[in-house]
């Protein structure tokens, strides 16, 4: 059965993707210029690294209480105040003179990203159809990557031209129009929940979400390290700065066509299962971080691509599937699952900095292929443990033959989800 969409669903699904990019646009900006970033505040790969880690790390600590906050507030509300807290974020970021004041900006930009995500995503469950569900979040998770290539084209644009710090004081402005936006539109359907559940609303199982949750931050973490180092490591290979800024930029852009793309497969393809798609995206997403750690300029290039294009475009499908199943509680859910995601991009670029100072990039990025790879089974595991808790059946065989009954039985959506 379809819910029923509410409001009007492209501006509900552009804000969401406008509010979830300014969340993460503070960190990604940093991975960008980190090459002018180091060399003005003198900064090493760690510094970096515990920097990136404080924005994620307090949107992870966040991310379930203010779940519950927007899911009470409406999620046009949750925008605005998520929208101003990073206005905050991105200018305080901008007029750093010192590393702790750095860390204090990306500290509240943090707590902005962690009401973006519950926010977006109730907005999108509240004003879009079960038929779209997918192309949805396929394309409000596009502003991860859409994030990555506004810090790839900063490079260029305005780091190397005007200073590092007018690329965050950029941000801030795109993020108080988005507030001022947020706030005129008001409530409308992207209010608060209303207490009838969807036909549909199975949940997910408590153990389930904690072993997706786990999974979810395993990937996150490999994930964001690559965001947050992949300049200045082509920059270290002997790439140029503008160079590396532009393929930053061009593998985004890939993963942004490939999560759309990914979503509205979901969409074609209900009966099949989104975790077991993240879990072989992930496989193939190692190989991309081999390929980065060998070091030559068009390896580097074709792993950035692979990386960005496979173990990157997971994250949409992900949201997808822990809304399908929460449709009424869909920031509470989701503010669970991101709890995991941020903490693992917290504690990715804060190890993966560490460990780049104490042996080198293709060190670090070996590891960070071994991380997604576990990421990838902790996905299949928690997709079992779903199953079995619903009395289903863990592995799903086709059938030669079948009659009218067992037919409809297979082609149900909850069959293989």
């Amino acid at each position: 059965m379809t819910a029923a969409p509410t409001g009007r669903p492209v501006v509900t699904l552009l804000q969401a993707v406008s509010v979830t990019t300014t969340g993460v646009l503070p960190a990604f900006l940093l991975g960008a210029l980190a090459v002018q970033i180091r060399d003005d505040l003198n900064l090493g790969p760690a510094l970096m690294g515990i920097a990136a880690a404080t924005l994620f790390a307090v949107s992870g600590i966040f991310a379930r209480p203010l779940g519950c906050v927007v899911q009470r507030l409406g999620a046009g509300r949750g925008m605005a105040i998520s929208a101003g807290l990073a206005v905050l974020a991105l200018a305080g970021a901008g007029a750093a003179p010192s590393f702790p004041i750095l860390v204090a900006a990306l500290f509240i930009g943090g707590m902005a990203n962690s009401m973006a995500q519950p926010a977006a995503n109730l907005g999108i469950s509240r004003s879009i159809g079960d038929k779209r569900l997918g192309l949805a979040f396929g394309i409000k998770q596009s502003a991860i990557p859409a994030a990555s290539i506004l810090g790839g084209l900063a490079v260029p644009t305005i780091g190397l031209v005007l200073g590092w710090r007018y690329a965050f004081f950029c941000g801030a402005v795109v993020a108080a129009a988005l507030a001022v936006w947020a706030l005129a539109r008001g409530q409308g359907a992207t209010g608060p929940a209303k207490a009838s559940g969807h036909p549909e609303d199975r949940g997910t199982p408590r153990a389930g979400l904690v072993v997706l949750t786990l999974a979810g931050g395993l990937a996150a973490a490999a994930a964001t390290s690559l965001g947050v180092f992949l300049v200045d490591s082509s920059v270290q290979a002997g790439i140029s700065p503008s160079a590396a800024g532009l393929l930053f930029a061009g593998a985004a852009l890939l993963g942004l066509l490939i999560r759309v793309f990914l979503g509205a497969l979901m969409d074609r393809m209900p009966t099949r299962s989104p975790y077991i798609l993240i879990a072989n995206l992930l496989v193939a997403g190692v190989f991309g971080y081999l390929l980065l750690s060998v070091g030559s300029h068009p390896l580097i290039v074709i792993g950035s691509l692979l990386a960005f294009g496979a173990g990157w475009t997971w994250t949409g499908l992900l949201h997808f599937a822990v809304v399908r199943d929460n449709r009424l509680a869909a920031a509470s859910a989701t503010g669970a699952v991101q709890t995991g995601l941020s903490l693992g991009s917290a504690v990715g670029p804060l190890l993966f900095g560490f460990l780049v100072s104490a042996t080198s990039y293709s060190t670090a990025w070996v590891v960070a292929g071994m991380v997604a790879l576990a990421a990838a089974i902790t996905f299949r595991i928690g997709r079992r443990l779903i199953r079995k808790s619903r009395g289903m059946p863990v592995f799903t065989l086709r059938r030669k033959t079948v009659s009218p009954t067992s037919t409809l039985k297979s082609t149900s959506p909850k069959e293989t989800r």
